[in-house]
This record gives structure tokens, C-alpha cells and sequence, in this order.
């Protein structure tokens, strides 16, 4: 299953389900999204740190991007 989900250029902070947040970190040689923790450099953090979307939303619940959030009025 390919959740890809849509990041804003501007905000590349999603948050998931539980309330953990997550930051883009480029993307798998398929194409994937890839993530890191917030708060984990994504330019100095190894490679294999990063976890993969499709894994992520399985841990961790679905992934919105903060913007939206804001937009929305939830919580930030």
C-alpha cells in the first residue's frame, strides 16, 4: 500500500495519529517519503534512521501535514 502523502513545500512537518511528529527526509530510491523524528536533522542523521511512510502510518497512525492542522484550527 503507497500512502504518499502531499507535503506542502513550505512545511515539511507532518504529525501522526499518536501525536508524534515527523519530518520529511527525502525520499527511497522507489520514491518513497521518507521520515525522521523531529527533531533529527535530516541533512547529518544516517540513512537508515529514516523510516519509510508506508512503514510510519503501520506504527504510528496517518500522517497530516502540520500546515493543515494550523489551517484548521487544531492544536499545534
Amino acid at each position: 500500500m503507497t500512502h504518499r502523502t502531499q507535503l506542502p513545500n513550505s512545511s515539511p512537518l507532518v504529525r501522526a495519529t499518536d501525536g508524534s511528529r515527523w519530518r520529511a527526509a527525502g525520499h527511497a530510491p522507489d520514491g518513497e517519503q521518507l521520515y525522521v523524528l523531529d527533531g533529527v536533522n535530516p541533512d547529518t542523521c544516517a540513512q537508515w534512521v529514516r523510516a519509510r511512510e508506508s512503514e510510519l502510518v503501520e506504527i504510528v497512525g496517518a500522517l497530516t501535514p502540520v500546515v493543515d492542522l494550523v489551517k484548521a484550527g487544531g492544536a499545534e
